[in-house]
């Protein structure tokens, strides 16, 4: 096969309502570390990548640009949440040229191999950690060879899905490429957003140390002994990687200098993990004194209260940590053992909301909370709200579980037979997918999910007034952007209903995705 020519594509997609167009899309930092792995090897090909929602870019005038460039191979990968994109575009992509080989990757394709390779258009799937497999990829298709040889694919031979050996991962992060960020369209991430504001996508580590059955993330970057969960084996050790903290350092140089990209979201499942690589990064940073420079990042609550007692969490502030979100969870050891979270206590959770509060005020406190789960009680989900208000947070996020593809939830709510709808195109993470043990319809559990948010949010005005008039100016900002943007979700909610075209459905209504006015053109 004669590779001139590789697109990698993010297709057009819905936003999330409730934060603004400029908040929706950040940068997918897999594509440009793809493309600099193939652009390395094969200097050779020319190689574009293609972000359509930042750009703008709907199906029309994607189409004219895939008839346009006539590619040889185009690859994309996604999650669950929006997995359906990437198989339209498989679609158009066979429909334009029936030669084109097309590679899918990310986190479903990974898992849901025989589902994808049997009902979508896909050639192959580059399953987990796809820098070095993509790599073997092209040049097994270049040398016209077998692809059994490649480690870390499946693809159907003789119309069957196969799938190879799984591909050791990556020992030195180091010795991957610096993504390939002038393919990237760097200057329209986050422009006019609030939450983050002129932003990039980092990552220094990859894995996890934990094994929360909900999360996809740990099993993805993990050790696999078994990964065919289709046949219900799913078998993965957390594994954590990390770069050096000169090679993090020489990516935010790039953003910072040449993209003027001003803040960092860390795509790290958790970023504190090693205290004395944390304290040298912080003072990389603060030696750079990148005084505007300011990042996001998942940290644990008993690391962060580790960092406290040695003088690493003062330097992670000093050096721009704004808006650390921590993953609460759940509020009772039962239920975070239900899960296999690491059992956080009440009181230490609470010990680390009340010292950002008193000594780090400028920092905003958000947590997540995992609700609607199949145990799920009315008393269980208002014992989160009460949890929220009684560490004082911020923000807290009241996510209905989702069993995606990958997660030991996913597995065991299949030999349950809880997975109440079995369509992932339905997934949004607003809305509950696992049935009830308690009797509650979806529906129900919908409504009460969102009881959580107006009984934090409007049952505790002198909370958002404090937010809204903070002197701190970021922090300031994401409050009048959840003030603004609840204010702007319901007139949306109450302009669809006078336009008959869905039922007023309050605050359940307006988290659910929409499509926006560039989607189709």
């Amino acid at each position: 096969m004669k590779t001139k020519k590789i697109l990698l594509i993010r297709p057009p997609r819905y936003l999330w309502p409730f934060i603004n167009e400029s908040d929706n899309f950040l940068l997918p930092l897999g594509l440009p570390c793809i493309a600099a792995a193939i652009r390395e090897s094969f200097p050779d090909i020319e190689l574009k990548i293609i972000d359509c929602p930042p750009l703008k870019i709907g199906w029309k005038a994607l189409a004219d640009i895939v008839r346009r460039e006539r590619p040889d191979i185009v690859g994309a990968g996604e999650e669950a949440l929006y997995h359906h994109e990437a198989v339209r575009l498989y679609k158009l992509v066979k429909e334009i040229n029936p030669d084109t080989v097309t590679f899918a990757g990310g986190h479903f394709f990974s898992w849901m191999v025989d589902y994808s390779l049997t009902k979508f258009p896909i050639d192959v799937i580059v399953r987990f950690e796809g820098e070095r497999t993509v790599v073997d990829l092209i040049q097994t298709l270049r040398e016209g060879k077998s692809l059994d040889a490649v480690p870390g694919i499946a693809y159907k031979r003789n119309g069957k899905p196969v799938t190879t050996a799984l591909r050791p991962l990556v020992k030195n992060l180091d010795d991957l490429p610096l993504p390939a960020y002038d393919l990237m369209p760097m200057g329209k991430y986050s422009p006019f957003g609030y939450l983050w504001p002129v932003s990039a996508t980092l990552e220094h580590s990859r894995g996890c140390i934990d094994k929360c059955t909900f999360c996809s993330l740990w099993t993805f970057w993990g050790r696999q002994e078994k990964t065919e969960i289709e046949k219900g084996e799913l078998e993965v050790m957390p594994h954590y990687r990390s770069k050096s903290v000169e090679r993090t350092l020489e990516e935010i140089d790039i953003v910072y200098k040449k993209y003027n990209r001003k803040y960092i979201i860390w795509a790290d499942p958790t970023f504190n993990v090693d205290p004395r690589w944390t304290d040298a990064f912080c003072e990389g940073l603060l030696k750079r004194n990148y005084k505007d420079l300011k990042w996001w990042a998942f940290i644990r609550a008993d690391f962060a209260l580790r960092d406290e007692r040695m003088g690493v969490l003062k330097k992670m502030v000093r050096a721009g940590l704004v808006h650390p979100l921590i993953g609460i969870e759940r509020g009772c050891t039962e239920h975070l053992r239900l899960v296999n979270k690491s059992e956080y206590t009440r009181d230490m959770v609470k010990e680390v909301f009340t010292l950002f509060k008193r000594k780090y005020p400028q920092v905003f406190r958000q947590g997540t909370f995992v609700t609607c789960l199949p145990f799920e009680t009315e008393c269980s989900m208002f014992d989160l709200v009460k949890y929220a208000v009684e560490i004082d947070i911020d923000y807290p996020a009241f996510h209905p579980v989702a069993p995606v593809p990958g997660t030991y939830l996913y597995q065991q709510a299949k030999e349950d037979g809880l997975i109440d709808d079995p369509d992932f195109t339905h997934y949004d993470w607003s809305t509950p997918i696992l049935r009830s043990e308690q009797g509650f319809s979806r529906k129900e559990l919908a409504k009460l999910n969102m009881e959580l948010n107006k009984r934090y949010v409007l049952y505790r005005p002198h909370w958002l007034i404090r937010g809204l008039f903070s002197p701190y100016r970021h922090k300031r900002g994401l409050y009048w952007w959840f003030f603004t943007n609840t204010i702007r979700m319901l007139f949306l909610e109450l302009k669809d209903v006078m336009l008959r075209k869905k039922d007023f459905e309050g605050l359940t209504g307006f988290m659910r995705l929409r499509k926006p006015d560039w989607y189709d053109t």
